[in-house]
């Protein structure tokens, strides 16, 4: 009878070891290359959504400006357009400067309490809040 006595094998011990180093090693390359590509195409998204955020804020800049220009006009219509001397924006109002003889009631049944008035021998000034007109006037 034969017995072999069989010792170890260092030549599959150093294939096994490498294989296994050589096998996490691409993993690693793997992940970190995905990890690029989609750091890439996260700060694509976030400089599209950034643009349309830039769109939206100007749309919305629009509408709010051409519905405080509807009010004023609106207001300049009430008191009648020959008695007025000054309309402007200053401080999130709306200025408007008028003749002392003109008639502010229409002005008064339309905002009430919010228009500030304030009588002088030469003239009337009137201010209305804009948050008001935009409150009351704006849909989304």
């Amino acid at each position: 009878m034969i017995l072999v006595v069989k010792g170890k094998n260092y030549k599959k011990i150093a294939i096994k070891v490498l294989s296994m180093v050589g096998l996490i090693a691409m993993f690693f390359a793997y992940y970190a290359h995905m990890s690029n590509k989609f750091q890439t195409q996260n700060k694509n998204l976030v400089k599209k959504l950034d643009i349309k955020n830039e769109n939206k804020k100007l749309k919305l800049a629009k509408k709010l400006e051409k519905l405080i220009y509807k009010e004023a006009e609106m207001a300049v219509n009430l008191l009648g357009q020959e008695n007025i001397r000054k309309i402007g924006i200053f401080e999130k109002k709306l200025f408007i400067v008028c003749d002392y003889d003109t008639d502010i009631e229409p002005l008064l049944v339309r905002y009430g309490v919010r228009a500030m008035m304030k009588q002088t021998v030469a003239d009337i000034k009137i201010a209305i809040d804009l948050k008001f007109i935009v409150e009351s006037k704006y849909e989304v």
